[in-house]
């Protein structure tokens, strides 16, 4: 049994800091509210937080948004690129932004994975849903 995890965070903006922070602007708490569909977005980020047995290393691992309407966004990631930390010999875990640009929201559920070299993990993610606007009575 494999105890694999992943979560992720979706926002706004995200800045990365040179002391290693990541910084998450305008972080959605529940469902993406759009007033009209289809809505466009100057950016969302899908930050990403993965986790593993120290034993049970990744040998590959690609990130994976698809929103309602089909367009993706995958990133793979460069592992040979990340240093272990002394936390990792509890837990091993990786936090990792996805940039999506201009992205077009229309109302649905967001799909987000995270693919490995043994299968894959289904992440939730928020659900954008459209509102309506209270109607003016003048």
């Amino acid at each position: 049994m494999t105890t694999r995890q992943a979560s992720v965070f979706v926002a706004d903006d995200f800045t990365y800091s040179l002391n290693g922070k990541f910084n998450l602007f305008g972080v959605y708490t529940a469902d993406i509210a759009i007033v009209a569909d289809p809505s466009v977005a100057n950016q969302l980020v899908f930050l990403f937080e993965i986790e593993t047995p120290p034993d049970e290393p990744f040998e590959s691992l690609e990130l994976s948004v698809t929103l309602p309407g089909g367009d993706t966004r995958r990133l793979p990631l460069p592992l040979e690129n990340f240093r272990p930390t002394s936390s990792d010999k509890i837990r091993w875990n990786l936090k990792y932004p996805l940039l999506f640009p201009t992205p077009t929201l229309r109302p649905g559920p967001i799909e987000a994975r995270v693919i490995h070299e043994k299968g894959e993990i289904s992440v939730v993610a928020p659900v954008i849903a459209l509102i309506q606007r209270p109607h003016s009575s003048m």
